[in-house]
């Protein structure tokens, strides 16, 4: 007995994929003689026993950072003429092609062959890019593993065969990008031009070619336009400053910034901070424009002294509105440096996360405007992002809201972390009522996990929340939710919903739809989440709507997602019977509802599909008893050392059984002993 191929590929904790490549692999077990070996680099025991299932080769791996190593493990221990390896996320859609490339003797007259690795660039799995891979060859004492990454087989020998086959993988999968209208071509610059060359009112006519210039992003005549405005100026103003040079003062930096030179721009902006002709308005417009610059540069000192120069000419400018009005020019105003005051703090809060200045992080967020909700609501989520960037600094972050006297939903948030921190539950609760009480629709999301993971009454957040709100809200917690975190997740909040239970089952579904539409899943998941879909989708519109308006023709009324899960309902009904023909246009009628969920309904079909094309067979009770007694007598065979005798049975066996994976093992496990001997 000779092995023809060894199967090997790594095996981290991917539950979710692992079962569908497993099972992709059975034919080439089932109908070769080869072998199965699984490198291990998880900790989920559940993966561990689903892979133990399949082969007794499962050979534990530290994981080092370093692909080839891993692998190489598994070539280490082959024993086939040939070597095979995928990854644990990847399964093959049809192996019927290796299997004629083997049971005909073809691979004795190649040296390696390639199949495809169909790469899905959408959920839906309607848009990919296909690349020749080559990870199959004839093993060869040299066989081994390069490159830690991207690795590689070497020696690759030729001839190689080319295979049409493939591997489904979802693996890049990424959000849809958008492209940028590009800026139109703006008709006034001729006449501006014209105007200009009969000098008249140069001054102005070039700020507004820099406005111009700057719109179809022609930086380097905007700059040129601006520093020529500047000059003009001067000389025709002498002393006095006019608002149009001021507005050239405050755009020329941001010109040199945006021509990708912002070395220039903060050298140009602090020039300006030293001339006699900057006024109060433009002084603190460029120290905003330095704290920018500053961070953007790395030079986080410089950063923290502009913001601070700035919120002190940001209160004298607020005490003196009446002797700056005139400064104003354009989108140069006082109200304009005011509304985008938080902007200037935040990213000079940036530069104090970088550099650790507890102090000044704790200074910066006292001066923004937290009773504006207006203005300071739309950096929640920058706030978010840069506690996750400076986790060091989160401490004083949360303690820079410790002395604010404010009812911002936001800011009493953070309050209640701060108190989470120090254990004091019942003090962080009274903050996170006050916070649910002003909360904003952004926030529900975050105020929901807080109360989930120290079980906070839901009442007074959710008492006069709308339905669509908790839609928002629940949309975004699906989000932010690693998939494997949800079914606790779900499973803690549910004694919390006991006054709003039809909330309850739109936060489960909503997670549900996530799983179904993101997670690849094999078939009794699949129909199992459906199903449990389909009864919380159902379950939260039972108040609002009669029974018959749910069993009866006029349910084309009902909202889509309700539709689709009565018609996916109906599809799992006839499966559970057995009649999968009826499924089907129950199943592709259910996607026209709704299309949001055509990665689960196209999964849902293929299996649908394969069910009708390869029927489960009908097993008697009392042949699952004579299979049991069958395997005894092969496990006593290979105790005996009896290989030819179990080998026979063994094949005969998998024909007849050929879903039993302990056959499948128990073959691989006497083909491996009697080659050893």
């Amino acid at each position: 007995m000779n092995i023809q191929l060894t199967i090997s590929l790594l095996v981290s904790d991917r539950i979710e994929t692992l079962g569908r490549c497993l099972h992709s692999l059975e034919p080439l077990l089932r109908e070769l003689d080869s072998e199965l070996i699984l490198v291990f680099t998880g900790k989920d025991e559940r993966v561990r026993e689903l892979a133990e299932s399949y082969t007794c080769q499962v050979i534990p791996f530290t994981w080092c950072n370093d692909f080839a190593k891993a692998r190489n493990v598994g070539i280490e221990q082959a024993r086939g003429e040939w070597f095979l390896f995928l990854d644990d996320d990847e399964w093959f859609d049809d192996v019927t092609e290796i299997l004629q490339f083997f049971k005909s003797g073809e691979y004795r007259q190649y040296g390696s062959a390639l199949y495809v690795t169909r790469n899905y660039i959408n959920w839906e799995g309607t848009a990919y890019i296909d690349f020749d891979v080559g990870r199959m060859c004839r093993m060869t004492p040299e066989t081994k593993f390069i490159f830690p990454i991207h690795e590689n087989l070497n020696p690759f020998p030729a001839p190689h065969k080319k295979l049409n086959c493939f591997v489904h993988h979802f693996g890049y999968v990424t959000g849809k990008k958008t492209e940028k209208e590009k800026p139109k071509t703006d008709r006034n610059i001729p006449l501006l031009l014209k105007r200009l060359e009969e000098g008249l009112d140069p001054a102005s006519c070039l700020a507004q070619l820099v406005m111009e210039y700057d719109s179809q992003k022609d930086y380097t005549k905007a700059i040129e336009c601006c520093r020529q405005g500047l000059e003009i100026s001067q000389k025709e103003n002498g002393e006095k400053v006019f608002s149009t040079e001021i507005w050239m003062q405050c755009s020329l930096p941001r010109m040199i910034m945006r021509s990708g030179d912002t070395r220039g721009a903060l050298e140009a902006a602090e020039e300006f901070l030293s001339s006699p002709r900057t006024l109060e308005l433009a002084y603190a417009y460029q120290c905003a424009n330095l704290v920018e610059f500053s961070f953007d540069l790395k030079e986080y000192e410089k950063g923290m002294k502009y913001v601070q120069e700035f919120h002190q000419k940001l209160l004298f400018l607020r005490n003196h509105r009446e002797q700056i009005l005139w400064q104003g020019c354009g989108n140069i105003t006082y109200a304009a440096l005011e509304q985008n005051s938080v902007i200037t703090c935040f990213q000079g809060l940036a530069c104090a996360g970088a550099a650790g200045n507890a102090f000044l992080i704790k200074r910066i967020l006292s001066w923004m405007p937290w009773d504006h909700v207006e203005r300071i609501a739309p950096f929640y989520a920058r706030l978010e992002a840069w506690k996750q960037k400076y986790p060091k600094q989160v401490k004083a972050f949360l303690e820079g809201f410790s002395g604010l006297k404010t009812h911002n939903a936001y800011a009493n948030l953070q309050k209640a972390h701060r108190e989470l921190r120090q254990e004091n539950v019942s003090a962080a609760e009274g903050f996170w009522r006050t916070a649910a009480k002003n909360c904003p629709s952004g926030l529900a999301w975050e105020l929901m996990q807080m109360a989930v993971r120290h079980q906070f009454s839901l009442d007074i957040l959710l008492q006069d929340m709308t339905r669509e709100d908790w839609q928002a809200c629940t949309e975004t917690l699906a989000a932010v939710t690693e998939l494997p975190e949800m079914e606790a997740f779900c499973e803690n909040s549910r004694p919390l919903f006991k006054m709003y239970p039809v909330y309850g089952y739109m936060l489960e579904y909503a997670f549900l739809e996530k799983r179904l539409s993101q997670g690849l899943l094999d078939p009794d998941q699949l129909t199992g989440l459906l199903r449990r879909y389909c009864g919380c989708v159902i379950d939260s519109i039972r108040p609002l709507y009669r029974e018959e308006a749910l069993q009866g023709a006029d349910n084309y009324a009902l909202p889509c997602r309700v539709r689709f899960a009565l018609k996916v309902g109906e599809a799992l009904d006839y499966m559970e019977k057995g009649d999968y023909g009826s499924s089907i246009p129950a199943v592709k009628k259910a996607l026209h509802i709704y299309p949001r969920m055509s990665a689960a309904v196209n999964n849902l079909v293929q299996y649908l599909l394969d069910r009708i094309k390869n029927p489960p067979r009908v097993v008697s009770e009392e042949f699952v008893q004579l299979g049991g007694q069958v395997k005894q007598a092969l496990r006593e065979m290979i105790a005996q050392g009896q290989w030819e005798d179990a080998y026979g049975v063994a094949v005969r066996f998998a024909a007849i059984l050929p879903d039993d994976r302990e056959v499948l093992r128990l073959k691989q496990q006497i083909l491996r002993e009697e080659t050893a001997e």
